[in-house]
């Protein structure tokens, strides 16, 4: 069964590898965004948390594709990957503050 054809428009790579790659970092970014405009809406911790970890996911990307052969990238790939998970589970278990106000009055 032979590949799809992916048009290289730009000069791009048709690799559909990278072009998952560069997908997953567009996503993150998005990601990223929704989180902070979130983040300013509700001012809750945990969705400052959850940004910084899709912000590591784009960071990582982009590494991905400045530096694709070095041997540095290798471990800091990892460590970017456990940091993410890390701060997604911090994210889950932390727990909101309660309000002062909201009190007996």
């Amino acid at each position: 069964m032979s590949q799809l054809p992916i048009l290289d428009l730009a000069g791009f790579s048709t690799d559909p590898i990278e072009l998952l790659e560069l997908g997953r970092g567009v996503f993150a970014l998005i990601l990223f965004t929704i989180s902070l405009y979130a983040w300013s809406r509700r001012k809750q911790l945990a969705l400052i948390i959850v940004a910084t970890a899709f912000l590591l996911f784009f960071v990582k990307t982009v590494l991905d594709i400045l530096l694709p052969t070095s041997t540095l990238l290798e471990l800091s790939r990892e460590f970017i990957d456990f940091a993410a998970l890390a701060l997604f589970f911090v994210a889950i278990v932390i727990r909101p503050r309660k309000a002062l106000d909201k009190g007996t009055s």
